[in-house]
């Protein structure tokens, strides 16, 4: 049996923590498992990475271009005649598609799709390689009704790919507090840890903190001892417009903005939490919801986009309308007030969406035994 060339092409996947970064490692990973299994060779390259993890691939397998756009393109098509499936990490490496295509038109193309990125218009390159891929992975059910419904693309060749934990995330069995993470914050134990993790960024207004924010108010005067944890990288302008919020509702007493957290305290943060809210209104799905379902917490998320998926339609979580302040404080009180099943919550996370799950579908994938829509 002749092996086939797998070529998974990236924009970073090792030189940034992000949500499709954490999703290209798991897809590594999964790929180098099934290289035994499936009689298969797996190489890959990052256009902006400088570094690899050699727990998801070998370095020799996995090249790093730093940025070099140019030598990132001429060296991947001469790859190309060696390659039987060419994966796309990112539509924005669409010309590569469309190359190989034209290169080796007998050959397997699939794109990656996870969310905002093919929410709205698309380029005409764009779009010519979602038409030539053999498979298009969207990331959720929402994010493949805006491929199909936007972008005309024939519903039987796009499947639906979720998210996953990361393969080496280290699953938790105790949930208490961390004793640090409350002096820091000077947070008493009894105070309910409202916590959002995302991007803060001014060009993506649909993250859902602003509801948060207006919500705190109401808690607070039903008599409430709460704080809303805030986290994640912020650009300038968002950050002062979320500050300006913050001082017109007078919320200082109430919302720390901790910005970027260290990967090495990620996890703390979300033991410190009491409920995860993000009540989005454009997300493609969310690996921050099911990385604190690992952690047993009850989830709050959004009912009009990839949220859904990630809590399984409601069945891990409680979704709201995102528009409607009066849903999120009922949910936050609900979650407030009801005992934690903690491990409850993250077994049940795990029954869709392990890394043990994600293999399996990967395979059902090459082996072109999946249904598209499930």
């Amino acid at each position: 049996m002749q092996q086939r060339k797998i070529l998974f092409l990236t924009l970073t996947s090792f030189s940034s923590t992000g949500g499709i970064e954490k999703f290209n490692r798991a897809l590594l990973k999964a790929l180098v498992d099934l290289e035994a299994i499936m009689h298969i060779k797996v190489t890959g390259a990052g256009m902006y990475d400088a570094s690899v993890d050699k727990r998801y691939i070998n370095a020799d397998a996995f090249q790093q271009f730093q940025g070099k756009k140019i030598s990132f393109i001429i060296n991947n098509c001469i790859r190309f005649f060696k390659t039987d499936h060419l994966i796309i990490g990112h539509i924005n490496l669409s010309i590569l598609g469309i190359l190989f295509k034209l290169l080796q038109p007998h050959k397997q193309l699939t794109v990656i799709c996870h969310g905002i990125e093919v929410f709205d218009s698309i380029s005409f390159i764009q779009k010519m390689a979602l038409h030539l891929a053999n498979k298009v992975l969207a990331v959720s059910n929402y994010t493949r009704d805006q491929l199909i419904t936007k972008h005309q693309l024939n519903a039987a060749k796009v499947f639906v790919f979720p998210n996953t934990i990361d393969p080496f995330f280290e699953i938790p069995v105790q949930f208490e507090k961390p004793a640090y993470l409350l002096k820091r914050y000077e947070l008493a134990v009894d105070t309910k840890v409202i916590f959002t993790l995302t991007r803060l960024n001014s060009n993506e207004g649909y993250k859902g903190y602003d509801l948060v924010l207006n919500a705190l108010p109401d808690l607070i005067s039903k008599g409430y001892s709460c704080k809303y944890i805030l986290a994640g990288k912020a650009d300038a302008a968002e950050l002062e417009r979320a500050r300006q919020m913050i001082n017109k509702l007078k919320l200082h007493d109430y919302v720390i903005m901790p910005g970027f957290i260290a990967d090495d305290e990620v996890a703390d943060h979300y033991r410190m939490a009491d409920v995860f809210v993000m009540p989005s209104k454009g997300e493609g799905f969310g690996i921050v919801y099911i990385e604190a379902m690992a952690f047993g917490l009850p989830v709050i998320a959004g009912n009009k986009d990839g949220s859904t998926e990630a809590l399984q339609f409601g069945k891990l979580g409680t979704l709201i309308d995102p528009d409607n302040k009066e849903e999120l404080i009922i949910a936050l009180e609900n979650a407030f007030h009801k005992e934690r099943q903690s491990q409850h919550v993250q077994q049940h996370m795990l029954q869709y969406f392990s890394f043990t799950q994600f293999k399996k579908r990967l395979q059902l994938i090459l082996e072109n035994n999946l249904v598209s829509g499930s």
